[in-house]
């Protein structure tokens, strides 16, 4: 018990504590500071890396942050100025902070929601800027710390969650959409996969295969050119070195000047080199037949002994050089000099995995008489980082500029699905939307009539698809106009494969005539009298339909009704009822105004009846056949003879549960017909009868029992007093039945049925 009543005061507690935080709009300034908080941690945690010094391969790069994101830049460059971009990010972060303090009538959630999504698109585009200007080699991605990583790929996900948030805003504030999202989700049938789904994956694959595709095209065809560009500016380096060395005819002071300049000029080169060396063999080479150039040799000494270099400190010692960068073995050399003998020499770079240089060979040679006799190689080297840095940075700004091209035609697919589809989508939901309401039609619903059967056309596109609703439109307009002249079981049936086959059911049938319709429209035009006769029916129907029953047909002024299910005998009276008391106040209109008025008269039986369609192959029609539907017609045109308004059978009396002030009235038999009916007038529902139908009640059936017993005085005395103090008109009648009698006795087994000779 106490585990319980702890618990309940736990919920208590933070059901109060959940309310005290929206009373004081704590969800709302979360949603200002919270993004507040974010971008403030982004604007001051470092956001990419510096360039690399190149020319030292242990060199480490300076972190950029957002604050000081200028100082990164060259002043006077255009991303110098775009830097200064960074600073709207704080701005709107104030904005932020300070709209919680000032009470607003209108919180503009849109406009917050457009400053954040701009603040993190800054965000991400000065960060792209940064990697495009900075990023010079392969190691600069390796050394970028995890943590950059991390925020930019969490702020990567932010943007992209908040594009497709702003763009369900964008759908959201359509009411056509929102109605779409509703019809959706009470639907019972879903697509597996949408039109919007295919078009979005079908465009951006089509974008992304486009874009990897000449992604690579050019990445192979620029890669190609500049190995070419360099190649040659290497290859020639290495060329002027020997042909110097040649021209010099191995002087040590001429060379030696050119490897001054050579350390000169290479301090303001583009890329520079590292070294220059001349390799030559530890035995220098005299005349020896075989090693000239334009001879045919068969073996090469190495060449490691290193004869010039420009890699030398202000003592003009050579630095410290590796021994295999300083070597050459004689296979090798001697593969160099076949392919310079074949004209085949490559002028791509052999490239030093392990020291992570790319040297360009040349033969260096002296000329004399017999031809070039074969001194050592001259041989550039470049560090590999610094001479590819170019097609490093080509790399990252065309693979950067397409995952950022795939990533704005993502977008760009999801607005224009949205464009191609929403029509589409509208239509459908206009079409479902007419389609339950004739389905409701079908179904017999009160609440739904042709008058309600719509269609939307909120297609605002100009193009098929407006077309195609404006058919539709058409077709639902022209659906709308039949459709009350059809029964609804007519349209149930409709859809019915055994469309000509009939059924046995049980149903309760009303029929309605009116009385003095003739004379009330006499002396009046055709169309004034039609729009009477729409009048009177309209408040029938109405009636009928609104207590679960359905218009068979109309016949001139008559009506012919039918109710279906376990309370089709209750409902059909019910609007009996309801038909009388609308009449009732149409005659008081009507004689306030001066004007005729029209009463009417209604029958209603209940059984079995053949239900089926009934007509011919070119027009057909769903209607019930049988005596119970020919016994409702003769009662209601039995109205007539006994005065009254609502005659019932004995079958519909049983049904109603004492729910309805009924009298009985007479045994008759109909025109055509040989069985006994007992029939009943309904007065009134018990629940608002009155003593008054109580006392017409029994009297009228006191008279009637010394009517069916012949004793004439006793049933005149019950008749008249009826007659008298309430203006009875079946009492007058039978009155008059009575007077008839005493003057022609009935025969000696009359059992008191009367034969109602007229339909």
């Amino acid at each position: 018990m106490k585990n319980k009543k702890t618990r309940k005061r736990t919920k208590k507690s933070v059901s109060l504590f959940i309310q005290e935080l929206i009373d004081i709009n704590f969800f709302y300034y979360l949603c200002r500071i919270l993004p507040a908080i974010i971008l403030l941690a982004l604007f001051f945690l470092p956001m990419e890396m510096g360039p690399l010094n190149l020319l030292n391969s242990n060199s480490t790069a300076e972190l950029i942050y957002p604050f000081m994101l200028f100082k990164a830049f060259t002043p006077g460059s255009i991303y110098f100025y775009v830097s200064f971009i960074i600073y709207f990010i704080p701005a709107n972060v104030v904005y932020m902070i300070s709209s919680c303090f000032f009470k607003s009538k209108k919180r503009n959630k849109g406009l917050h929601f457009i400053l954040n999504y701009i603040s993190l698109t800054i965000y991400l585009g000065l960060s792209i800027c940064c990697m495009l200007v900075f990023a010079n080699a392969t190691r600069w991605f390796i050394q970028l710390p995890w943590y950059i990583y991390t925020v930019n790929g969490v702020t990567l996900i932010l943007h992209f969650l908040m594009t497709m948030l702003g763009l369900n805003l964008v759908r959201s504030s359509n009411p056509d959409y929102t109605e779409y999202k509703r019809i959706e989700k009470i639907s019972k049938t879903k697509t597996k996969t949408s039109i919007r789904t295919k078009l979005i994956v079908t465009f951006t694959a089509t974008i992304s295969i486009i874009l990897l595709i000449f992604m690579e095209l050019t990445l192979n065809s620029y890669q190609h050119m500049f190995t070419i560009a360099i190649s040659d500016a290497g290859y020639s380096q290495a060329q002027q070195t020997a042909n110097v060395y040649d021209s010099a005819d191995g002087t040590y002071e001429k060379i030696l000047t050119f490897f001054e300049q050579q350390k000169e000029s290479n301090k303001y080169a583009e890329t520079p080199f590292e070294r220059i060396d001349i390799i030559i063999p530890k035995v220098p080479i005299i005349n020896v037949t075989n090693l000239y150039m334009e001879q045919v040799m068969f073996a090469l000494p190495n060449f490691d002994t290193l004869a010039y270099t420009t890699a030398v400190n202000y003592l003009g010692i050579p630095k410290p050089i590796p021994d295999d960068e300083k070597f050459i073995s004689g296979d090798d050399a001697l593969e160099y000099v076949r392919k310079f003998q074949n004209g085949t020499y490559r002028k791509s770079p052999v490239y030093n995995k392990k020291n992570k240089t790319a040297k360009y060979f040349y033969p260096v040679t002296l000329t004399r008489t017999r031809g070039h006799l074969l001194q050592g190689f001259a041989v550039v080297t470049y560090r590999q980082e610094l001479l590819m840095s170019p097609l490093i940075q080509t790399k990252v700004f065309v693979i950067t500029m397409v995952i950022l091209f795939i990533y704005i035609s993502l977008i760009i697919s999801l607005v224009i699905a949205d464009l191609i589809t929403n029509p589409l989508l509208f239509l459908k939901s206009n079409v479902k939307k007419t389609s339950n309401s004739l389905s409701m039609i079908l179904s017999g619903s009160s609440n739904m009539t042709a008058e309600k059967l719509n269609f939307d056309d909120s297609v605002k596109t100009h193009d098929e698809i407006k077309n195609l609703s404006g058919e539709i439109k058409n077709m639902v307009s022209l659906i709308k106009g039949v459709i009350p002249f059809i029964s609804t079981s007519t349209l149930k049936a409709a859809e019915n494969e055994n469309v000509k086959m009939s059924t046995s059911k049980d149903l309760c049938f009303l029929f309605t005539d009116m009385r003095g319709f003739t004379s009330l429209c006499e002396g009046r035009k055709p169309k004034d009298i039609v729009d009477i006769l729409n009048h009177y029916l309209e408040i029938e129907t109405k009636i009928i339909l609104k207590n679960d029953g359905d218009v068979d047909k109309f016949v001139g002024d008559e009506m012919m009704a039918f109710f279906a299910g376990p309370k089709k005998e209750y409902n059909a009276c019910k609007a009996a009822m309801e038909i009388r008391k609308a009449m009732r106040q149409e005659q008081q209109q009507a004689l306030s105004n001066g004007e005729d008025f029209i009463s009417i008269g209604i029958g209603i039986n209940t059984g079995k009846v053949v239900f089926g369609s009934v007509g011919s192959e070119a027009r057909r029609d769903f209607t019930s056949i049988g005596d119970v539907v020919n016994t409702a017609a003769r009662l209601e045109s039995a109205n007539k003879a006994y005065g009254t308004k609502s005659l019932i059978t004995e079958a519909v009396y049983k049904k109603l549960q004492d729910k309805f002030v009924c009298r009985e009235m007479d045994y008759i038999t109909v025109k055509g017909k040989k069985e006994i009916c007992r029939i009943y007038e309904i007065l009134q529902e018990k629940e608002s009868a009155s003593d008054k139908l109580y006392d017409i009640k029994n009297l009228f059936e006191q008279g009637l029992e010394f009517y069916r017993k012949q004793k004439w005085e006793k049933a005149e005395e019950c008749f008249n007093e009826c007659a008298t103090s309430y203006n009875d008109m079946p009492s007058i009648i039978f009155l008059d039945r009575i007077a008839q009698f005493k003057e022609n006795p009935p025969p000696k087994k009359w059992d008191g049925v009367y034969n109602l000779q007229h339909k």
